[in-house]
């Protein structure tokens, strides 16, 4: 039986070291199958990939009252009488104009950002792989943008047709913005706060060419709040997966 050199073992033992260690540092988006994603996968999808983006501006608005609900009969839960009040997560009553506040931006659409709400449904909403393969793979006809804060008064104070008058996707390169067909509201179980504002964008121009260019590098995701805007930065090239280009 012929005995492997130590140098060569070593050189082998090393070898595989840094391969274990790429592969474990590697995206999982780039490095397994969703079916295999566990909850940290899903958490660096949603915090720490290119299609997530948080920013964090000044609060330029006051807390909401009574009178900004949609339904002022149902009462907040947390009092009423026109006392400040905040949306899920937030800080209710005092000086909150002067606070900082923090926004998640998430590029839903893509199937990176579809698998990991699938694969999360499966390890925690009781659902089964093939409830949710189909979404996962499902394309998408057009872009949807998710926002989402501890504190969403803006989104209370004004309705959907205010944000798609005021909110767009800028290209870096062209300059050219894209505002949005439709804006749509998540609510709590009251129908009272919104949680989530979701912002669609067309794929196509009515021409059919496409609305973002294949060789555009990054666009500006923008929505103006009361007195503020909320800007972040998206870097399309680096949206892929193992699939290529996912938007």
């Amino acid at each position: 039986m012929r005995c492997v050199p130590q140098k060569a073992l070593a050189s082998f033992v090393t070898l595989f070291l840094v391969v274990s260690l790429a592969w474990a540092a590697d995206a999982p988006w780039k490095g397994k199958p969703y079916q295999q994603w566990d909850d940290k996968d899903i958490q660096r999808v949603y915090t720490d990939s290119p299609w997530a983006r948080r920013a964090t501006i000044t609060r330029s608005w006051t807390a909401l009252t009574q009178k900004d609900l949609p339904n002022p009969q149902l009462g907040s839960g947390s009092g009423g009488g026109g006392r400040g009040m905040a949306s899920p997560g937030g800080a209710g009553g005092g000086d909150q104009s002067a606070s900082e506040l923090t926004f998640d931006v998430l590029w839903a659409s893509s199937r990176v950002m579809r698998a990991a709400s699938a694969r999360r449904a499966v390890l925690h909403g009781g659902k089964t792989d093939l409830d949710v393969d189909k979404y996962a793979a499902e394309p998408q006809e057009e872009y949807q943008i998710v926002v989402r804060s501890g504190d969403m008064a803006p989104f209370v104070r004004h309705d959907e047709k205010f944000f798609q008058m005021n909110s767009f996707l800028e290209s870096k390169k062209s300059k050219q913005k894209l505002y949005p067909s439709h804006v749509g509201y998540d609510r709590d179980a009251n129908g009272q706060m919104v949680t989530t504002a979701v912002f669609f964008f067309p794929k196509k121009t009515t021409s059919g060419d496409p609305t973002l260019a294949p060789d555009e590098k990054s666009v500006e995701f923008n929505c103006k709040l009361e007195g503020t805007d909320l800007r972040v930065n998206f870097e399309l090239q680096k949206m892929q997966d193992n699939q290529g280009p996912a938007l």
